[in-house]
């Protein structure tokens, strides 16, 4: 199944690249999915735990009721939490559970599980298959990134590029990531600068943002472009050079989407959420997916919110799937929510903005206004969609990032919550279904307040502060705009539950780095390391929470994980120092090892270098 390409967030809309995952739906992926499930047992090193185990020695924050919660002691067994409060009471408590295993944390901070509410899993494996040309070098910015850099990684790999496959068709040289606004000289990548890399291999990159891309001679030859376009592609004709690059072997795509959720587990995430799931593939994508989930490959639980921007889909969605919300059972896969796109990306210059980007002439878009571009006309046509699925019972999950789209679809969900013919002082349901803006970039007081009335929360891709803050500051929105970026502080001072994401591949995995992000908000591009609106920086505990306990409020998962009470699942992570000390720098947050990382009561990560 393939779906038809709107323009929106590249990371949410997958149909322009579903080409080359022709592999996996003509291929019997399950045989390669039964070959890594099965070299994976072989190869497993994690001791074996007893079923049950008491947990003391060192800080142990629950998180009941989103306060810290500290307690000396935690009892676990059928991969439940069974006991917290002082070791002899959960000692106590723990007798019904034979040859309980003492486990002394020796200083380490045992905390619950963290959670990563919004990323994609399919496409950060695709795009692990290509050349990574990002501007990240594990979880910060990478020193020198400039075009020179770019290509002397192409350069580094067209040797194994070059020739012909086995099919007779030409390889290709391709990457991904490629991010202009994050060089110290915004350049892009065009065709005059790839054919001095080669004009006869085919080359074409991807944009950070998704909504561009760049070919070489060779590539705009075999794909049919218009060579005055000078190689840079939009939109439509990414997806007819996509239509003309071999596509990826099953076992590629299926071995990076093992080696994302192990990379999760090793960041010491235990909920990865999908938020656009079944965007290029229908629903084997989301059979694939949960026969990951299901299986001994995954170290993680993963929910998700179906991708429904086509109306068709979003009908197909309500009528053969149903929401798993209220069930209590240790479930490594669930569907949650509807995922809609309004706009695209503001550092990719498309999110939908109520002025022009101040680099607009600079650094034009083809075929995208300065303002951004916007998927729907506002606000009465994508509020009949809403309503469709609130109706249902759906939450939905809309990203927004530019301010005017902002107002826009929350001038939408007001026409989608609010029916004409209720009763004066009747509950309306609607309204507690959780539906939630991703991205939510930028903020107005204004908006914060609407979304306050009609019970909406914001998800925030807080990379954008620290790694993109600079730039947006100086060159895309402008000092005045920038202070609208991620007001994490004013939406909890609103009475909103806020939660922070990683959006991958569009920024690393890793919540501790979120986490500190959000409480430093420090621009990582500036010399001198300033912080951006420091007013908006959050303090420990609710950085914390936005990546466990509010983060599964969000995706329905509270009443199973997210805190640390007895009859909720036993997902669990062990740190090497407590990110909630103060003598711990907040600055550094993100480069507190993880110990190990537990699920359902059973270690799946253990980290080689810790003891």
């Amino acid at each position: 199944m393939s779906l038809p390409h709107q323009p929106g967030c590249a990371c949410c809309t997958l149909p322009s690249l579903s080409s080359q995952l022709d592999e996996l739906q003509h291929h019997n992926w399950t045989e390669s999915l039964a070959s890594l499930v099965r070299t994976a047992v072989e190869r497993a090193k994690l001791a074996l735990h007893q079923d049950a185990a008491i947990f003391h020695g060192g800080p142990i924050y629950t998180l009941q009721g989103g306060q810290p919660s500290r307690v000396d002691a935690l009892g676990i067994a059928h991969g439940k939490v069974i006991s917290v409060g002082s070791l002899q009471q959960v000692e106590a408590d723990m007798r019904a559970q034979p040859r309980a295993e003492l486990i002394n944390l020796r200083g380490k901070t045992l905390l619950p599980g963290m959670i990563d509410p919004h990323m994609h899993i399919l496409p950060s494996a695709l795009y692990r298959n290509w050349i990574n040309l990002s501007p990240f070098e594990g979880q910060i910015l990478r020193p020198g990134y400039n075009l020179a850099w770019v290509g002397e990684q192409l350069r580094g790999q067209l040797p194994s590029h070059s020739g012909h496959t086995l099919n007779g068709e030409p390889r290709w040289l391709t990457g991904f990531g490629v991010d202009p606004s994050l060089m110290s000289t915004w350049e892009e990548p065009d065709l005059d600068f790839l054919d001095s890399i080669s004009a006869e291999v085919p080359i074409f990159l991807i944009n950070a943002s998704g909504h561009l891309g760049y070919a070489n001679s060779a590539a705009v030859k075999l794909a049919g472009l218009d060579p005055k376009g000078k190689g840079v592609t939009t939109e439509s004709d990414v997806a007819k050079v996509l239509a003309v690059i071999p596509s990826l072997a099953a076992p590629h795509v299926l071995s990076k989407v093992q080696e994302i959720l192990h990379d999760a587990a090793a960041n010491g995430i235990t909920t990865l959420f999908d938020a656009g799931l079944g965007a290029g593939l229908g629903p084997l994508e989301i059979s694939l997916v949960r026969a990951f989930a299901q299986s001994p490959l995954a170290p993680v639980r993963i929910g998700a919110a179906l991708y429904g921007n086509p109306d068709w889909l979003q009908e197909q969605w309500l009528q053969t799937y149903q929401l798993n919300h209220n069930k209590h059972d240790d479930d490594r896969f669930s569907v949650r929510a509807l995922k809609l796109i309004a706009d695209g990306s503001n550092q990719g210059l498309t999110g939908y903005q109520s002025q022009d980007y101040c680099c607009a002439k600079q650094h034009h878009v083809p075929g995208v206004s300065p303002r951004g571009l916007l998927n729907f006309t506002p606000p009465t046509t994508f509020a009949t969609q809403l309503q469709t699925a609130l109706n249902a019972g759906w939450p939905v999950l809309v990203h927004a990032n530019g301010d005017q789209a902002v107002d826009y679809v929350l001038a939408s969900f007001e026409l989608a919550l609010f029916d004409e013919n209720a009763k004066d002082g009747t509950p309306n349901p609607k309204l507690a279904l959780r539906s939630r803006i991703e991205h939510c970039s930028l903020l107005s007081d204004a908006s914060i307040a609407t979304m306050a009335r009609l019970k909406l929360s914001p998800s925030f891709l807080i990379g954008h502060v620290g790694y993109w803050g600079q730039v947006f500051k100086t060159t895309i929105l402008g000092r005045e705009r920038a202070q609208m970026l991620d007001r994490c502080q004013s939406a909890l001072k609103a009475g909103l539950r806020i939660s922070l994401h990683s959006d991958h591949f569009v920024s690393p995995l890793g919540t501790l780095r979120m986490m500190e992000q959000a409480v430093t908000r420090v621009m990582e591009a500036d010399p001198e390391r300033q912080p951006l609106n420091p007013s908006e920086c959050l303090d420990r505990i609710s950085a914390l929470r936005a990546v466990t306990l509010d983060a599964a409020w969000q995706c329905h998962m509270d009443h199973i994980v997210g805190s640390l009470e007895p009859g909720k699942l036993a997902d669990m992570v062990i740190l090497q120092k407590d990110p909630l000390d103060p003598s711990v720098p907040a600055g550094s947050l993100r480069d507190i090892p993880i110990h190990q990382t537990w699920l359902a009561g059973k270690p799946v990560y253990q980290n080689p270098d810790t003891h």
